[in-house]
């Protein structure tokens, strides 16, 4: 314990003090450390031994706050125990320090109680925001809750300008305020490309905490409302803060709450925004709604205008436009007197005016003499409005007539916001529907003395509709019906002709750097034809924009000359409508009307229309011709395939080569119309006919194909000879093969390469005495009836190669297998009488040898011994070759049980012992299924442990049609490399001084096998056994 006279505590309590994270310690009277924990001497930094005899007020003042020195000093005197909260730096947040007097003693507590200060700090913030009625009180209850509680110097909320270019104070600008900075600390406005914390936290959208630096100490909070960049909370402070986590953790905490209160308000204010907006343009609606005097209305509307949205000036323009081309009039202002505009002209179609007057959508500008719209205008000239805010909204029925222009205005930039564009856009709108009603009050006030001339007109018009719309319709039944290109072209014109009482129309198709008319309308004069057919250049602009943007391109006031369209000009406008088919452009439609000089919406439609019907018939047509030539090329495939098919069946009879072209070639003719077909093939400078089937047409010609033709000179062959590809001739040229004169009959050729193997083998020329086009379908039977003919000559050849193989195989192994039989019976004599002399040796002189001797006779009576299990093993492997018994059925248990006799010694002297499981009836020969079983028990005794007495287990399997039988042992097992060796003949693991054997008994049980139309496995793992598999067939049902 550290301290300077030690105190009466038990040792546990005085290690539980020393061990608290909470800091606390003991000053003797004259204020030094009698005594101190571990956390305190942490807090100073020093050994607890060094702080001891220090005093507290002296050495360490940077720790202590100004309640510090009033309440110790309370608490001495009263001699009453005594708390507080105050912020420590050291600590780095808040703490409570509880002060205990004893004597000339002080014991003091500090406690951290920062997260709780925090979590309450939380709960009054969120109910503060909770109240906040205003963005003021949303920024004040975050500031107010925020600098207490981190014991920041001061504190300001920074909004956006409405430019986005500069921060600016947006807490109230109260001078007492607890939140505010010192003056000048944060300038006003801020711009936001400052290296300043609040830019650089607003620009990268996250908080910034900067413990030190040119700004001093702070912490930069960013402010996003809607998913963009609101503003932020900058909080200072005095002294250095290292923000530990959970200080940090509370102000994101606290951003995110004040973000959302922002959001929430902004949200309430766009809401009560649009609701007073559409309760004052109802007011305005009502009273348009009962006004019918033109101007009256419009005053009434500008006047409306101007109070909405703030503007000092307003103006009502009125377009003239179909009395007067060239102006519109003013006809109301509001806010300056109408002299004003009296010296001034009229607007035009300008930078400024012209987007309005033409119904492109609303102008606003903050500063118009600033922006390019103003173009020339240079200032405003003396006398005119000073206009700087300007906005501009156009007035445009429900028709999209433009009917005129509301135009308002202020002397100071940045008036105009969204609320006032959307309470101009909403007035405007209104305004046209008034105008409506005004106009058609008008309407019917003339309607009694016009009434009978519009009903004769429009009974004319409903006339020319009903004659246009049956043409329409003819069109469309057409279209439904036809896919050819022209005579669609020649209904849609004629459509044309029914809307349009002065029209001309064209169907053009282009080929190469020109537009071509193929189909006109009949009211063309001649030499507009001439014209339109000589060609119209591709780069013609109206031509050339169609081409380029795949869509229907309309010109006003057509000038030829400037078009380039030679003698069209008599029409005022024209159209085109660019035919597109899976995405390429294959025509034009072209129309001209003469008898004005702007298209109206209700004639662009009626282009649009016919335009998009004929398009689509054309891409119709254009699927019917696709799907009619895969129809073709898919029967024609289809033909030729069946015909092969039938070849490919006679391959084993038709070993010929020539015999399966010749049936290539009459396939090919019964395809095709009246020709023939020659099969040619190359001897060394000149080529044969090989195969003909069908008459050339002439004798001449016969006695020169039948004489053979030079190969260089004869290109019909030699060029698809050499390049391996078809030659398609469909206007034979008769100079091409030296053979002038006796070939004009022929119109068409195609040359067919015969491969097999990637060689060329010769060609077959097929000509036709008709003219006739290859197209794909053509093409298509002709390509599978060569590949299929290759094919089927690839596998001719191979088949043949493989029967010659196999008759040798045969020849061969039955000369082997008599051999062996042969060499087998032959090698039994002479072994006879070596076995019979060696035995007649043995009993005769055997007891008069001496141990070499006898020895010497023993290797001689055991290699008699050999050789004969050798000839026998190879006279019943011979015999399996020879001789094929037909299978029988039969239970395999008989078979096994004969084997178990033959090996009845083998297994009692091995002690070894052989079960099986019941085994099932099969399809056999039963003596070589003994032989087989023979075989594998006999191995499995001979191949033993020697720590182990065999054990042998047969078990049988049902797989499907057939029958698994497997023989286990627990012998001494092979690697699993050798599973395929132990089949071999003569082949053997272990030395013959270890186990007896010819290396024969396996390859014997291999071929049983085969016999039996099975196969056989071995599995073995050395030391622990194998396992030998066979399949026999089952006994059908």
């Amino acid at each position: 314990m550290t301290r300077l006279d030690p105190l009466p505590l038990p040792p546990a309590l005085v290690s539980l003090l020393l061990a608290s994270e909470d800091v606390m310690f003991v000053l003797n009277g004259d204020g030094e450390f009698e005594y101190l924990n571990g956390a305190a001497a942490a807090l100073l930094h020093l050994e607890a031994h060094e702080a001891l005899g220090r005093p507290l007020e002296r050495d360490f003042p940077h720790l202590l706050s100004e309640q510090w020195y009033t309440e110790s000093r309370h608490v001495r005197a009263t001699g009453r125990a005594g708390a507080y909260d105050a912020f420590s730096p050291a600590v780095g947040g808040w703490v409570r320090v509880s002060l205990t007097p004893h004597g000339d003693s002080l014991a003091v507590h500090l406690r951290d109680v920062s997260s709780m200060k925090r979590k309450a700090a939380l709960q009054q913030i969120t109910a503060d925001l909770v109240r906040a009625s205003s963005v003021p009180a949303v920024l004040t209850a975050a500031l107010t809750g925020a600098v207490p509680v981190t014991a920041a110097t001061g504190g300001v909320a920074l909004r956006l300008t409405p430019g986005g270019d500069a921060l600016t104070c947006a807490t109230p600008p109260c001078a007492d305020s607890p939140v505010r900075l010192p003056a000048g600390q944060v300038p006003d406005p801020l711009p936001l490309g400052q290296d300043h914390p609040a830019c650089e936290a607003v620009r990268a959208g996250q908080a910034i905490f900067a413990p030190d630096g040119p700004h001093g100490r702070v912490a930069a909070l960013p402010l996003n409302v809607d998913g963009r960049p609101w503003g932020a909370l900058l909080l200072t402070f005095g002294a250095a803060r290292a923000f530990p986590p959970a200080e940090r953790q509370f102000l994101l905490t606290l951003t995110q709450q004040c973000t959302q209160a922002l959001t929430q308000l902004e949200a309430r204010r766009h809401l009560e925004e649009q609701a007073e907006n559409l309760a004052t343009l109802n007011r305005v609606g009502q009273t348009l709604a009962a006004e019918l005097d033109l101007r009256k209305l419009v005053q009434g509307v500008t006047d409306a205008g101007v109070t909405l949205t703030g503007a000092q000036f307003g103006a009502f323009f009125y377009n003239l436009t179909d009395r007067d081309p060239d102006g519109y009039r003013l006809h109301v202002l509001s806010g300056a007197p109408h002299e004003a505009f009296a010296e001034f002209p009229m607007p035009r179609m300008t930078g400024v005016f012209g987007p309005t007057f033409a119904g492109r959508g609303v102008v606003r500008a903050g500063d118009i003499t600033r922006t390019g719209r103003y173009g020339q205008l240079g200032g405003i000239p003396p006398g005119h409005l000073p206009v700087r805010s300007y906005l501009a909204v156009p007035v445009t029925s429900r028709s999209g007539e433009v009917l005129g222009a509301l135009l308002f205005g202020h002397p100071d930039p940045d008036v105009f916001t969204d609320r006032s564009e959307q309470l101009a856009v909403g007035l405007a709108s209104q305004t046209a529907a008034a105008l409506d009603n005004a106009r058609l009050y008008q309407q019917l006030q003339d309607s009694h003395a016009l009434l009978e001339t519009r009903v004769d007109a429009r009974t004319r018009e409903l006339a020319e509709q009903t004659v246009a719309l049956e043409a329409f319709a003819r069109f469309t039944e057409a279209a439904g019906t036809s896919t050819d290109v022209r005579t669609l072209a020649r209904q849609a014109l004629t459509v044309f002709r029914r809307f349009f009482a002065q029209c001309s129309a064209a169907y053009y198709e282009r080929s190469g750097d020109h537009w071509y008319a193929q189909v006109w309308t009949e009211d063309i004069a001649p030499h507009v034809v001439q014209s339109i057919t000589a060609g119209v250049p591709a780069d013609a602009p109206a031509f050339l924009e169609a081409a380029g943007t795949h869509a229907p391109v309309f010109v006003d006031g057509w000038e030829a000359g400037e078009q380039q369209v030679a003698a069209t000009e008599e029409y005022g406008t024209v159209a085109l409508y660019p035919m597109l088919v899976a995405g390429e452009i294959v025509g034009m439609l072209a129309v001209g009307l003469l008898d004005t000089r702007v298209w109206t919406e209700r004639d662009r439609a009626v282009v649009r229309a016919a335009g998009r019907s004929m398009n689509l018939s054309l891409e119709r047509a254009e699927v019917a011709s696709q799907l009619q030539t895969q129809r073709d090329t898919l029967q024609a495939r289809t033909q030729a395939l069946e015909a092969f098919a039938e070849l490919t069946r006679d391959l084993t009879l038709e070993a010929d080569p020539h015999a399966l072209i010749r049936r290539a070639q009459e396939i090919i003719l019964s395809l095709l119309p009246d020709g023939y077909a020659l099969y040619w093939e190359r001897e060394g400078d000149r080529v044969h006919v090989r195969t003909q089937v069908g008459q050339v047409g002439s004798d001449d010609l016969q006695r020169q194909l039948d004489a053979g033709l030079p190969y260089r000179t004869t290109l019909t062959v030699r060029r698809p000879f050499e390049s391996g590809e078809p030659l398609y001739q469909d206007e034979y040229d008769r100079g091409h093969d030296g053979l002038q004169g006796i070939v004009e009959h022929i119109s068409t050729t195609a040359s067919l390469p015969v491969q097999v193997d990637g060689t060329v083998q010769g060609v077959i020329v097929v000509g036709l005495f008709g003219q006739r086009r290859w197209n794909d379908t053509d093409r298509a039977l002709l390509d599978t009836v060569t590949r299929s003919l290759s094919l089927t000559l690839e596998g001719a050849q191979k088949a043949r190669a493989l029967q010659e193989r196999t008759q040798e195989l045969e020849r061969s192994n039955g000369e082997l297998e008599r051999f062996a039989f042969a060499a087998s019976h032959d090698l039994q004599e002479p072994l006879r009488t070596i076995t019979s002399f060696t035995e007649l040796i043995d009993r005769r002189y055997g007891p008069h040898l001496d141990p070499q001797g006898q020895r010497y006779l023993g290797i001689v009576t055991q290699g008699a011994r050999r050789m004969k299990g050798l000839i026998d093993d190879l006279l019943v492997f011979s015999r399996l070759n020879a001789v094929r018994e037909p299978l029988q059925p039969l239970n395999l248990s008989g078979p096994l049980q004969d084997a178990l006799s033959q090996l009845q010694a083998a297994v009692d002297d091995a002690g070894a012992q052989v079960t099986w499981d019941a085994l099932p009836d099969v399809m056999g020969i039963p003596g070589e299924l003994t032989q087989l079983l023979q075989n594998l028990i006999g191995n499995a005794v001979k191949f033993r442990r020697p720590d182990a007495a065999p054990r042998v287990h047969v078990s049988a399997t049902r797989r499907g049609e057939q029958w698994e039988v497997r023989v286990q042992d627990n012998g001494i097992g092979f690697e699993a490399q050798y599973a395929e060796r132990v089949f071999q003949l003569f082949q053997r693991l272990h030395l013959r001084d270890q186990y007896e054997g010819t290396g024969m008994g396996l390859a014997i049980v291999r071929k049983i096998t085969e016999h039996h139309g099975g196969r056989i496995w071995a599995e073995s793992t050395p030391g622990q056994g194998s396992a030998f598999t066979f399949t026999l067939p089952a006994q059908p049902a």
